[in-house]
């Protein structure tokens, strides 16, 4: 029945204020990003806002582009760690070609960045042989861990688009339950099986096929600190730079003269009484001490972006490599916190798609199954093409030293204990990845 909806069934109606509160939110913080959230009426007027506040200024999408340039890791993208076998780094690579995770992979973290969570869904393809990981869009899913089915709890998820386009171009509800046990999907909130399938089989997996991440212990986006302040200086931007506009062209007031004495040619007015004068209305506000004030405020919201911190560098003719170095930390140290949760949630991915394969008769990705990491040594930001060779130099001399075995009366490197120099150019180039 066209309008219905799967939140009107009694099953699912009690998760639907959940599911609308989580809406508004995840909508919410995907206009910050975009710089449209003032063009929302009810949002202005519950935050007590100007009318006329405009994204005066907005660098919000600056923040969370960066993010997910440097989460994967720019050196090598989401590369396995060194103690991995080249079977899973073999394995990694034809599942995320299967999945497309140069394009998927950059959505998800624009999602975690963005709404402050993010999901992969474990895509089954028996016919195809393959296992895909599908970028799962937060606003579609919510996961319940203990709904109660027959007096079992399990988790379900419920994953809920409600502008699916249909093959006629009309726009549907589409909507899926998943349990450990049961599959079932829905169209306008009537049961509807899809590609042939039924609308409700059993789950081959024995598990909900889902992996979700936080952004931060509290799910918040990447800007969240910055939210409050950008709200104050965008409202004040749009006051001044409407106040300007309003007086482009003032109003004019003419003192001691007739109506009848004024005329007018080539834009300039001519009074025949010498003592007449002519005053622009103009609003007495300090526009020059209001642009410094915005501009504090602005340096006080870019603050708390580390990822904003090339501006500043940019900004400038030199600097030594130290004081890059001092100012970067922060960027680092945001980068290293996000890219532990992150990393975690693929590996957890990579072990589910893993098992899907076994299940559905692919062995491709079984090397999988064993334990793994990624590298998080990775470095954050590039290094150049020199450290990047004194680093392997070293490296490479270190490792000869290693194995060359002896007794007594050798030197330290032959003794097979790395010699002083080469393992501070190591502590060194490492350090500053």
């Amino acid at each position: 029945m066209k309008g219905s909806s799967i939140w009107t069934l009694p099953e699912f109606k009690p998760y639907a204020l959940r599911w609308h509160d989580r809406q508004r939110r995840l909508v919410q913080l995907r206009r910050y990003y975009e710089g449209t959230i003032y063009q929302d009426t009810a949002f202005k007027l519950a935050h007590k806002l100007y009318a006329q506040t405009k994204a005066m200024l907005s660098f919000l999408a600056r923040a969370v582009d960066l993010d997910v340039a440097l989460v994967p890791g720019v050196m090598g993208p989401w590369e396995l760690s060194d103690k991995a076998l080249q079977q899973q780094r073999d394995a990694q690579a034809t599942l995320y070609e299967w999945s497309a995770w140069d394009i998927e992979g950059d959505e998800w973290l624009e999602d975690g960045a963005t709404c402050g969570e993010a999901a992969i869904k474990i895509v089954p393809d028996a016919e195809q042989g393959i296992v895909k990981m599908q970028r799962l869009r937060p606003e579609h899913l919510l996961y319940i861990d203990k709904h109660v089915v027959e007096g079992v709890t399990m988790p379900l998820a419920l994953i809920v688009d409600p502008a699916a386009i249909a093959p006629n171009g009309e726009t549907y509800e589409y909507a899926e339950a998943i349990t450990p046990t049961e599959i079932r999907t829905y169209w306008n909130g009537e049961p509807h099986g899809y590609d042939g399938a039924p609308d409700r089989f059993a789950n081959p997996l024995d598990f909900v096929p889902v992996v979700r991440v936080r952004n931060d212990g509290e799910s918040r986006p990447t800007f969240a600190k910055c939210l409050p302040q950008l709200d104050s200086v965008n409202e004040l931007a749009s006051y001044l730079g409407n106040i300007i506009g309003r007086h482009a062209e003032p109003q004019w007031a003419a003192f001691g003269v007739e109506e009848t004495e004024l005329t007018r040619g080539n834009n300039v007015w001519f009074f025949p009484d010498a003592n007449s004068k002519l005053e622009a209305i103009l609003a007495q506000i300090d526009v020059e001490g209001v642009l410094a004030f915005l501009q504090e405020i602005k340096g006080e919201v870019k603050s708390n972006l580390p990822e904003l911190a090339f501006d500043d560098l940019r900004a400038k003719d030199q600097i030594a490599t130290e004081t890059l170095e001092v100012q970067l930390v922060e960027l680092d140290a945001k980068i290293w916190r996000m890219r532990r949760r992150y990393d975690a949630a693929l590996v957890d991915a990579h072990v589910m798609a893993a098992t899907a394969a076994m299940v559905t008769g692919i062995r491709d990705l079984t090397p999988l199954l064993a334990p793994h990491s990624l590298d998080y040594k990775r470095p954050v930001r590039p290094i150049s093409e020199l450290d990047q060779i004194r680093l392997e130099e070293a490296r490479l001399s270190l490792e000869l030293q290693r194995s060359i075995s002896g007794g007594d009366g050798l030197t330290r490197a032959a003794q097979g204990q790395p010699d002083e120099q080469d393992e501070t150019v190591v502590a060194q180039v490492e350090e500053q990845e």
